[in-house]
């Protein structure tokens, strides 16, 4: 028997699993050791989400949490606070699962800088400054 002529515009209007976590930002751009990061994850609302799953990893730092998400009604941005991150590099994995596991992931990587790389910051060439001519 044929499908239901009822069934094609969902198929029609389903969002490819790939582009349901639409975007991982990370503010602020550049963070120095002791810092506060935010983390903002944009998904698509689509009736088979179920669970957000964040983890951030770096050599001296993990977390992780997870969201319960209403499907279609479900919010788009879901924003997560980190709290006097140490330096180094981190990656952010973010997991959006459904009914029948994962629906779609998206890998994401920031550094937070520390006393080493201000020290690079200030032994760069800096340029000269200008002079003002008085009348003497």
């Amino acid at each position: 028997t044929p499908a239901s002529p009822e069934a094609e515009p969902e198929a029609a209007a389903a969002v490819p699993h790939s582009r349901l976590i639409q975007s991982v930002t990370v503010s602020p751009v550049v963070a120095f050791a002791g810092a506060d990061m935010k983390i903002v994850v944009r998904v698509q609302p689509e009736s088979g989400n179920r669970r957000l799953q964040l983890s951030v990893d770096a050599p001296t730092f993990y977390a992780s949490t997870e969201r319960q998400l209403d499907g279609v009604d479900g919010a788009r941005a879901h924003t997560f606070s980190l709290h006097e991150l140490p330096a180094g590099d981190y990656q952010i994995v973010a997991v959006l699962e459904g009914n029948d596991g994962v629906r779609s992931r998206i890998t994401r990587s920031f550094k937070v800088m520390g006393e080493d790389d201000t020290q690079m910051t200030n032994d760069t060439v800096r340029p000269p400054t200008r002079r003002r001519r008085g009348s003497e």
